[in-house]
């Protein structure tokens, strides 16, 4: 009998186990896992990527789930907009904020491919879903989208180029319209050096912004800072290079010239800063 109850005591403690198991790989397998991990549209070169740029950690940073409306700033080639979009198609909301063609007149053949976009998400159901919409930030006229509709504009390695282009002031204006009351504007941005000695334009044409400036520069326009992260951080990137961010990869901007010492280094050095949007 003794023996008996043993088998049937172990029995139960094991099936426990299981059950305990089972419902923990249920928990941490969610949807935001799945659009990591387990997503036909990546590919094998971007899931590379993943090393340093975290997608997983920066959704859950950010509090990106799947039934959020996100607004995806300059989609570019899509390495974000592969895991968004499938991940938020049934239940939430993805917005493309593509560069506006109207900053693009001296490039006739990017404007004409950045005109085409809105039209690229609605002929690809399946990847976006049917509620997904493709627009410009900032917008010439009007607003992207209506005001106060999404939970969050992501904003990935771009802030460079608002600066670039004379986009900053509109874009950041936009931006806190289209957020609803707490919002996120969640940006994750090359890093420059506090030490660096050139202004924000130098930085800006290096592909960077220091920490310090753009925090202050993001909270002038109604956004406050709430948390941020090193998940995206990199020491090996010392910043002084022959074609700023773009010498590291994924770019490669010097092509074949040291190459491989630019690949052991990886890619830049990035904050990752989460503001939410202060009520007027």
């Amino acid at each position: 009998m003794a023996t008996s109850r043993i088998i049937v005591s172990t029995i139960l403690v094991l099936f426990s186990l299981n059950i305990t198991s089972v419902f923990a790989d249920t928990i941490n397998k969610d949807a935001v896992w799945h659009a990591v991990h387990n997503n036909p549209y990546r590919t094998v070169e971007e899931v590379k990527r993943d090393k340093y740029r975290n997608p997983e950690q920066v959704l859950r940073f950010f509090g990106i789930n799947e039934t959020s409306a996100v607004g995806e700033v300059a989609p570019g080639g899509n390495w974000y907009t592969h895991i968004l979009a499938p991940l938020l198609k049934e239940k939430g909301r993805y917005v493309g904020l593509q560069h506006n063609p109207a900053y693009y007149e001296k490039w006739p053949d990017w404007a004409k491919k950045l005109s085409a976009y809105p039209e690229k998400i609605k002929s690809t159901p399946d990847l976006y879903g049917s509620n997904a919409i493709g627009t410009w930030l900032p917008a010439i006229k009007g607003l992207p989208v209506e005001e106060n509709s999404l939970d969050f504009v992501f904003i990935t390695r771009t802030m460079h180029n608002w600066q670039n282009q004379g986009r900053l002031e509109n874009g950041l204006k936009q931006s806190w319209q289209i957020l609803k009351n707490d919002g996120v504007l969640a940006i994750v941005q090359h890093r420059e050096d506090e030490s660096f000695t050139g202004d924000r334009k130098a930085s800006s044409k290096r592909g960077r912004w220091k920490q310090s400036d753009l925090i202050k520069v993001v909270e002038s326009f109604g956004f406050k800072l709430v948390a941020s992260s090193e998940m995206n951080s990199n020491p090996k990137d010392t910043k002084n290079y022959e074609k700023g961010v773009w010498t590291l990869p994924p770019s490669f901007a010097l092509k074949e010239k040291d190459k491989e010492k630019y690949a052991k280094i990886g890619e830049s050095d990035r904050m990752t800063l989460k503001f939410v949007k202060v009520s007027a």
